[in-house]
């Protein structure tokens, strides 16, 4: 068995040239190997002994090896099968009894993981071509499974992730973001910690997940409905982009006056608050 630290530019070229292979741009493979980048990326989630923690797309275990080191237990999924063979190959692997599981993070079911049903913590860089399905992934599909969320996206990512309602970046990641949980910007990596270095910078971003939405919702799915049909729209008030929902533009300035939301409002200035009353109105509009 053998074990490396890949926390290096060195270590990373010098694993992939004895693998015969390079950094594949389809999986958004950039290696973080700034150590003090990673050791930060650990303290931001606050983890503890006792915690079990999902990683999505190890690479070279740069980041796993420090949450093996961490933590009670360590479920780690990676699409590269080569990289995944590569990692169970690794000393620490062993030691710390870290579990690598080959494939891809959007068709795995939680019960193939191994992990606790609830409490889990997901600390992730994850790959810049799938971020947002894989936020998506964790916040509505996994969220009952965790506790909390510590992941590295793209930086306009995380701008969204963190927007408030008038924000230039609110929208339905926001929304999700803002209804399952509390989310901030903890910090900034410059693309020269990467190898290669992304034409982008990234953030790292704190989720504290919710067992509930923050708000009550009596049809989560009608909710949805309203919030894409508003910001498939954006630019158009709230009494163009709604109309096909409503059937007539009388009906939707009926039910936007209910709620006391503004005809002529956009749907960058709407709350997750006032998006519930809507989804509330057009439910009673369906039931009559």
């Amino acid at each position: 068995m053998r074990s490396a630290d890949t926390a290096s530019l060195k270590a990373v070229r010098s694993i992939l040239d004895d693998l015969q292979t390079s950094p594949n741009r389809m999986l958004g493979q950039n290696f973080l190997v700034n150590a003090a980048t990673l050791n930060r990326i650990v303290a931001t989630a606050a983890l503890s002994p006792d915690d079990a923690v999902l990683e999505i797309g190890p690479g070279l275990g740069a980041l796993t090896s420090r949450l093996a080191a961490a933590v009670a237990q360590t479920v780690a999924i990676e699409k590269d099968e080569r990289l995944a063979h590569w990692l169970r190959c690794q000393s620490w692997v062993h030691s710390t009894g870290a579990t690598i599981i080959p494939g891809d993070a959007l068709k795995i079911a939680w019960e193939e993981t191994g992990l606790p049903m609830q409490s889990v913590k997901v600390v992730a860089n994850l790959p810049y071509s799938v971020s947002k399905p894989l936020l998506r992934r964790i916040l509505e599909n996994w969220r009952p499974h965790l506790h909390s969320a510590t992941i590295m996206v793209q930086k306009e990512v995380a701008l969204r992730l963190t927007a408030k309602a008038g924000d230039g970046d609110w929208g339905p990641m926001g929304i999700m973001a803002g209804l399952y949980s509390d989310a901030r910007r903890c910090f900034d990596i410059a693309p020269g910690s990467f190898w290669p270095p992304p034409a982008i910078t990234s953030s790292v971003v704190h989720l504290a997940l919710c067992p509930e939405p923050h708000v009550e919702l009596t049809d989560e799915a009608l909710f949805w409905k309203i919030v894409r049909a508003a910001f498939n729209m954006r630019r158009k008030q709230l009494l163009n982009s709604l109309q096909s929902l409503a059937g007539d533009k009388a009906t939707l300035t009926q039910i936007l006056n209910d709620c006391e939301i503004s005809p002529d409002r956009r749907p960058q200035t709407v709350t997750i608050e006032e998006f519930a009353r809507l989804a509330e109105q057009f439910s009673s509009l369906g039931s009559r």
